[in-house]
Formats: structure tokens, sequence, C-alpha cells
């Protein structure tokens, strides 16, 4: 029997390093070495003493500032980045969906991306045959499907990007802000899809700035700053503090 789909990190940590006056040609790095020169290392921590567990059915939204580690966290749930320390455990198929058309080739069509995106996904023909019609039905995408995904507007790679995610049927499914620069009706549209994978027993993580879309979605909330957990709870509660602290942006102009 499958395990259930579980996202369980404890005590991760994520190190960058920055390299200061390094040579940029091979002899100068021989020459430096031989005089005995070194160059400076800078190390950025862009994750730390971070832990969440999420389980089955959970829809659990991601908040802060830019720069304050979201990004960096879902990457390494994705497998996209490895941790530096701490423990990772991610059961069942995830998707991530970091950024509008992420992974799509821009000289093949919608159509050929759709199967290129399942077969990296782990999904066989058959399964995305199965699912081919639901997807482009569902991003509107009949009339453009047979066009490499060059053509396409920012809105028309959304939709289909977020459609082909949402059909593959991932355990674990990451959503970093897709929301941004769609319009109300897209946006209806993509957050009850994403409860409807919920109900089936699927994880979601929800990064998004603007507040309505959190407090719309998401169960509980945490709340980064600086790469590590600045406070989380049930939504509201967090939500409130955050408002109340000036962290969320200005309400967005549906005009």
């Amino acid at each position: 029997m499958a395990s259930e789909p579980l996202v369980d990190l404890r005590d991760v940590w994520k190190c960058y390093r920055r390299h200061h006056d390094r040579p940029a040609r091979l002899k100068d790095a021989f020459l430096a070495r031989f005089l005995g020169h070194v160059h400076q290392v800078e190390q950025a921590w862009a994750v730390s003493d971070f832990s969440m567990r999420v389980e089955p059915g959970e829809i659990v939204g991601l908040i802060g500032p830019n720069g304050c580690g979201k990004t960096t966290v879902l990457s390494i749930i994705a497998g996209v980045l490895r941790a530096t320390h701490g423990e990772v455990r991610v059961n069942g198929r995830v998707c991530p969906m970091l950024q509008a058309g992420a992974g799509f080739h821009a000289d093949l069509t919608g159509l050929e991306n759709i199967y290129l995106s399942g077969a990296i996904l782990g999904m066989d023909r058959g399964e995305i045959d199965r699912s081919l019609s639901h997807i482009i039905a569902w991003a509107d995408a009949e009339k453009w499907a047979d066009t490499p995904v060059r053509t396409y507007s920012s809105g028309m790679l959304m939709r289909l990007g977020f459609s082909v995610a949402a059909h593959m049927r991932p355990d674990v499914l990451i959503v970093d802000e897709i929301l941004a620069t769609g319009d109300e009706a897209f946006r209806s549209k993509v957050r009850h899809r994403l409860r409807e994978e919920a109900q089936r027993g699927r994880i979601v993580l929800f990064v998004s700035h603007y507040m309505e879309d959190i407090r719309m979605l998401c169960e509980r909330v945490i709340w980064m700053e600086s790469g590590s957990i600045h406070l989380a709870g049930p939504t509201r509660p967090v939500v409130e503090q955050y408002i109340a602290e000036g962290r969320a942006p200005e309400i967005r102009d549906e005009g």
C-alpha cells in the first residue's frame, strides 16, 4: 500500500556560499594558490531552524517579505535544492509551480509541453492521454494548444501551467505566487481547484503576498522572516498580526 502524502521538515537549514575575489582564470587561480592568497568565502543562511509538518488534505500558506526564504523552502520540498542541514521527508509525487510556464520548452507547442511535463513528473503516456482533454479544457486552450509556447501571453502560460500541474494528480502541489497577475475569474477558478485537490487528500502549499487569497484558501499559515519561522498558526490571527505590522502590500487594483 502506498504511503499517504506527507511533508515533514525538521530543523532544516540552507546555506549559500558567496565567493569574493575568486580568480577569473585558471592561471590566476594557480598563481594565487602558489603565492598563498586565499579568496574570501561568505556564508549566507537563506533558511535557518525551519520545521513544519503538513498532513494529507491540508492547505498551508507561507507568507513573508521577498527574500525571507519561502521559495527556498518550497524548492527544498520539491527536490530542486538540497538542505544544508536537517531532515526532509516528502511522500508522494511533488508538482512544483514556482512560476508561470516553468519547465515549458519555448519552441514546443502547448500540447507537446503537456506531454513533456507529464513525462518529467513520471507519468506514462496512457496517464497523460487520459488527462489531456481535461487539461486543455480547464486552461481554455483549445484554440492555441497547437501553437509554440513562445507565442503565449503570460496569462496563457499561467493557465496552461497550472492546469498541467493540477491534472497530473500530484500528491503535493506547490503554488508560488501564480495568482499575483491573474484576474479575479482566474483566481477564483484556481482557488476552487486547490480546494478540490485538498478534499481528495492532497497537500497544497500556497505562497502569496495577498492576504485575501491566503484568508480564502488556507487553514493555517507560516509567517517567515529572515529565513526562519516568525509566527505559525491558524490563518485568521496570523494574517491579522501580519497586516497590523504593515507587512501586507496594498490591495491590488482589479481594473
